[in-house]
C-alpha cells in the first residue's frame, strides 16, 4: 500500500455513470470518496492502484451514479398520502388540504413527516430535495439529524398558517432562518420562498424579491401551475405570473419556479434570459389535471430544467424514477414525437440539469473529483433488467427505488444494503402513527 492514498470509501460498479459533460460511461469503474468529497473517478483497477479505502463497496451488478435531486417537493405531506385523492386542484386545496393542514400542522407533525419523506427519498436515491412548508426550522433540523441535503425554503403567503401569527411574522422567521442557517450545516441550505401569486398580495411579492436579494438566497414558488393561476393573475394584473413577476423584477433574483406548466411562447424566453430553474413536476400536473408543461419547448428555448415529485399528497409517492418516465410519455404523447427526451436527457434532468435548475450545479449533480460525495448505487441483477444492451436507457426506462443499494450524501454512507442508518424506523412509525390518529380525528373528514 505505500504510495497510495488513504480514503474513507470506495464505491464500485460494473458501470459508473458519470453524468459529465463528456458522458462519461466507465465499464468495471470505481469513486474514490473522502471528506464528504468525491476525489477520484474512474476504472476500478486505476482506483485500485493509486487509492486504500477504509470501506470498500462491492460493485458486483450495480450501477454507481449521482444521487438525483427532487426539486419540489412538500415533504411533510407525506403525512397526508392518499387522504384527498381524485379531486380537482383548487378543489382540492381550499376543501381539503387548507382545512387538515390547519387541523393538524404541529411541530410534531412536520418532524415526523419530513423524517418519512427522507426515508422514502433516501430509499429511492434521492440525495437532494427542494422543500417547501410550515415549520421550516423543524424540517430542517430534522434533515440535518438524518443527513440529507436539502433546499429548506422559509415560506410566505396571506392566509392563516399555524407556525405564524401573520404575514409580518413570516417575513421576520424567514430572515433570521436564513441569518442562522447560512453556514450552520453541511448539507441544509435556507432560502425562501412565496408559495404562488394567487396567495401573497402585491406588496408581499415585492418584499419578497427585496429580501431574496438582501440574503443573496433564491426564491422558490410555484409559477403558472394551472388555469386557475393564469385567470387569477390576468384578473388582478391584467397579464400572466411570469411576466408580472418580470415587471415586479422578481425574476431579478434566483429562481426555482415549481410547475411552468402554462408559459406563454415569447415567456420562455424570458425564463431563459432572467436563468430561472424550473422543476417539472410531470406525474403530479397529470394526476390532478394541471396540464402538460411544454418542457421539449423549454430546453428548446434554453431554460434550465429539472424535475420534482411535488408533495405525496398530489402524487402519492416521492419516486424520481417514476417522474423521469412519466416525463418523457408525457411529451411524446404531447408531441407525437417518439425522439423527444431519450434517457440520457432524463437522465440529466435528474441529476446535473436538476443541480443546476436549483443552483447547485458546483457542488452536486455530477460524478467529477471535487463536486461533494452525492452517490448512489443501482443494482441491475433482477428481471427487469436483463438482458442489458445499454445502462442508460435501463436507468431511465427499467429502474425504479426499489432497485436502490446503498446511497451516500457527503460521503456518509445514509442507506446500507436497502437500509437507512441513521433513521429509527421502528420510532418513526410510532410517530407516523400518531399523527394518522390526529388527522384521522378531523371532523370534516367525511364531509
Amino acid at each position: 500500500m505505500t504510495g497510495k492514498q488513504t480514503v474513507e470509501t470506495i464505491v464500485c460498479g460494473d458501470y459508473v455513470v458519470t453524468m459529465n459533460d463528456e458522458r462519461n460511461v466507465i465499464t468495471q469503474g470505481a469513486v474514490a470518496i473522502d471528506a464528504g468529497e468525491i476525489v477520484h473517478v474512474g476504472s476500478k483497477k486505476d482506483i485500485e492502484r493509486n487509492f486504500h479505502s477504509r470501506q470498500l463497496v462491492d460493485g458486483t451488478d450495480q450501477v454507481v451514479m449521482p444521487g438525483l435531486i427532487n426539486g419540489h417537493t412538500h415533504a411533510a405531506m407525506c403525512l397526508l398520502r392518499g387522504f384527498a385523492d381524485d379531486i380537482p386542484l383548487m378543489e382540492w386545496l381550499q376543501d381539503y388540504i387548507n382545512p387538515i393542514e390547519a387541523h393538524a400542522v404541529s411541530e410534531d407533525y412536520v418532524r415526523v413527516g419530513t423524517q418519512l419523506a427522507c426515508w422514502e427519498m433516501l430509499s429511492g436515491g434521492t440525495t437532494t430535495f427542494v422543500d417547501m412548508y410550515f415549520f421550516h426550522e423543524t424540517a430542517a433540523i430534522a434533515v440535518e439529524e438524518i443527513g440529507m441535503r436539502a433546499l429548506i425554503s422559509a415560506s410566505m403567503m396571506d392566509q392563516p398558517r399555524n407556525d405564524a401569527v401573520d404575514i409580518d411574522d413570516s417575513f421576520k422567521q424567514a430572515e433570521h432562518f436564513v441569518r442562522d442557517w447560512s453556514r450552520r450545516s453541511a448539507t441544509v441550505v435556507p432560502i425562501v420562498a412565496g408559495h404562488a401569486i394567487y396567495t401573497l398580495k402585491n406588496e408581499h411579492l415585492v418584499r419578497l424579491r427585496d429580501l431574496a436579494k438582501s440574503l443573496d438566497v433564491p426564491v422558490h414558488i410555484h409559477v403558472s401551475e394551472s388555469q386557475f393561476e393564469l385567470d387569477f393573475s390576468r384578473d388582478s394584473y391584467g397579464t400572466t405570473p411570469i411576466t408580472h413577476f418580470e415587471r415586479i423584477g422578481l425574476l431579478d433574483v434566483p429562481m426555482i419556479a415549481a410547475h411552468v406548466v402554462w408559459p406563454e411562447r415569447d415567456e420562455i424566453e424570458i425564463l431563459a434570459r432572467k436563468g430561472v430553474g424550473v422543476v417539472h413536476n410531470p406525474t403530479c400536473n397529470a394526476r390532478i389535471a394541471s396540464g402538460t408543461a411544454p418542457i421539449v419547448d423549454l430546453l428548446q428555448g434554453g431554460v434550465k430544467v429539472g424535475l420534482g415529485t411535488d408533495g405525496a399528497a398530489s402524487s402519492n409517492n416521492l419516486d424520481m424514477w417514476e417522474e423521469m418516465r412519466v416525463a418523457s410519455l408525457m411529451q411524446r404523447a404531447q408531441t407525437l414525437d417518439s425522439t423527444v427526451l431519450p434517457a440520457r436527457e432524463l437522465l440529466k434532468m435528474a441529476t446535473s440539469h436538476g443541480a443546476a435548475a436549483i443552483g447547485m450545479q458546483q457542488s452536486i449533480g455530477k460524478l467529477i473529483a471535487g463536486m461533494r460525495a452525492d452517490v448512489i448505487q443501482v443494482s441491475i441483477d433482477n428481471a427487469h433488467h436483463l438482458p442489458l444492451y445499454d445502462v442508460e436507457s435501463h436507468l431511465a426506462y427499467s429502474s425504479g427505488s426499489r432497485d436502490v443499494s446503498n446511497v451516500f450524501v457527503d460521503g456518509k454512507h445514509l442507506i446500507r444494503g436497502r437500509a437507512p442508518t441513521t433513521i429509527d424506523t421502528n420510532e418513526l412509525k410510532l410517530g407516523i402513527q400518531r399523527n394518522r390518529e390526529r388527522i384521522s380525528s378531523f371532523d370534516s373528514l367525511s364531509a
